[in-house]
């Protein structure tokens, strides 16, 4: 299960990469883009996202059980 877990994050942060970049690869043909133009965008979403997981899972792992009477 965790091993299915793990594929699934690592395909969908690569489909991810792979959906943000293709305007990139597109606008190539015309006067060229720098990289962050593409980039910055997933970059920030992925740190509000791992921000999030962080949250959740100190919820789970501390809070939860100190106030379920563990």
């Amino acid at each position: 299960m965790k091993t299915l877990r793990t594929l699934f994050v690592s395909f969908s942060a690569l489909a991810l990469i792979v959906v943000g970049a293709s305007p990139a690869w597109s606008l190539g043909a015309g006067t060229p883009k720098p990289w962050h133009y593409w980039i910055a965008p997933i970059l920030a979403l992925s740190f509000i996202f791992i921000l999030i997981a962080l949250m959740v899972g100190y919820y789970v792992k501390v809070l939860r059980p100190k106030y379920r009477g563990r």
